[in-house]
């Protein structure tokens, strides 16, 4: 089996590099966690763009215009972010979904329900 590649956090921690909220829009500069989320965007130009970005974790707010390599590697790394959440929800979803069928399945087998229940 390949050996996995270091996760970007991981990689920074060990590297010594410590996160630049100016390139890396998703550190706040204040708390330094990687909470940070675009509230309103707009291009300023066919270069660049202008965020308005808050902290979740601080309440920290600031504006920042970017180039668009910086804009899209943050979108990049959005949209990983909601790709992770995404599969925790499917994950939970699934085990919620199992819980409610073998709940519903030992109700069946002790006969605390019948088709009466569901008229």
């Amino acid at each position: 089996m390949p050996a996995r590649r270091p996760q970007n956090w991981l990689s920074r921690a060990l590297s010594g590099r410590r996160p630049n909220a100016e390139t890396d829009l998703e550190h706040c500069p204040n708390c330094d966690r990687d909470f940070v989320y675009p509230v309103e965007w707009e291009p300023v130009s066919k270069e660049s763009w202008w965020m308005l970005l808050r902290c979740a974790e601080c309440d920290t707010w600031r504006e920042a215009t970017v180039p668009n390599a910086i804009a899209d590697r943050f979108d990049v790394e959005l949209d990983r972010r909601a790709d992770v959440m995404h599969r925790a929800l499917q994950k939970i979803d699934r085990e919620q979904m199992v819980a409610s069928a073998n709940t519903m399945i030992a109700a069946l087998r002790h006969n605390l329900i019948d088709a009466a229940d569901f008229s």
